[in-house]
């Protein structure tokens, strides 16, 4: 916690940037400005602290995620494109996001949980706890599935991923210091896990797809076997639409690059309500 203590102390009055300074400075990162760059990063070393803290009950310590978080910020600084219209905390925030969730999904564990339902699982912590505070009382499946806006069978498959990964995480000795999954490798609880993981994804896909055109969805559907667990090729896809190969992978790829969109969109959301 020292070393947590000396590093805020360091960054805890940095300034924040302005809209139009983030824009100033990506048209100079974008010219190779070294400077510009560096600067981008250090005004935002508290936005890293900020998310990595809400991770930090997964078991992973708050150095590692923050390291991670930084790749995040700096991967975000490379990328970062102002004439999106989005701000540029907006767009780090996902990719600091998608660094520590994914070296906490990678951290080593006997049962690994895919990135997208630690998401998942961050959020039905939130709002779960929102509404416990609001209502002072444990909140109640469909509850949470009004506030998150998704179905109560999702609210409930969360609810007892949650448990499992709480009761995993559980320590088994004394000091603390040793967890459960640490000591067995437990095969019907990887299962377990594995088809919450599915049921998660394919929920989760399923709403995203709503927000494109039919023949979008048909297509990536078709694609990735998201209806009956079949992928087709693009020959097939192709043929299905009687269009070229060339324009199903053009689809295909502006689909997928609508998904990115879409689940930035999800982030910025939640950040502006933190």
């Amino acid at each position: 916690m020292d070393n947590i203590r000396l590093y805020l102390k360091d960054i805890k009055n940095l300034p924040l940037l302005t809209a139009k300074e983030e824009v100033e400075l990506a048209k100079k990162i974008r010219k190779g400005d070294k400077r510009a760059r560096h600067k981008m990063i250090k005004s935002n070393l508290r936005l890293v602290i900020n998310i990595a803290k809400k991770y930090s009950y997964l078991g992973v310590p708050i150095l590692d995620l923050i390291e991670e978080g930084n790749l995040g910020l700096m991967k975000a600084v490379e990328k970062y494109d102002h004439r999106r219209g989005y701000r540029f905390s907006t767009y780090a925030a996902w990719w600091i996001k998608q660094y520590i969730t994914r070296a906490i999904a990678n951290q080593g564990k006997t049962v690994r949980i895919p990135v997208y339902v630690i998401e998942l699982l961050m959020r039905f912590k939130k709002v779960a706890g929102q509404l416990s505070h609001k209502y002072r009382r444990k909140p109640r499946f469909n509850e949470i599935a009004k506030k998150m806006g998704m179905s109560i069978n999702r609210v409930r498959q969360l609810n007892k991923m949650a448990n499992t990964v709480s009761s995993l995480n559980a320590p088994v000795d004394e000091s603390g210091s040793t967890e459960f999954m640490d000591l067995i490798e437990d095969e019907k609880m990887a299962k377990e896990i594995d088809e919450l993981s599915n049921f998660l994804l394919h929920e989760r896909v399923k709403d995203l797809l709503h927000r494109m055109s039919p023949r979008e969805r048909k297509i990536l559907a078709l694609r990735f076997g998201l209806k009956d667990g079949v992928k087709h090729t693009l020959r097939e896809t192709a043929k299905y639409f009687s269009i070229t190969r060339e324009r199903v992978r053009q689809i295909e790829s502006v689909a997928m690059r609508k998904l990115r969109e879409y689940m930035m969109e999800e982030e910025g959301k939640e950040e502006a309500v933190k």
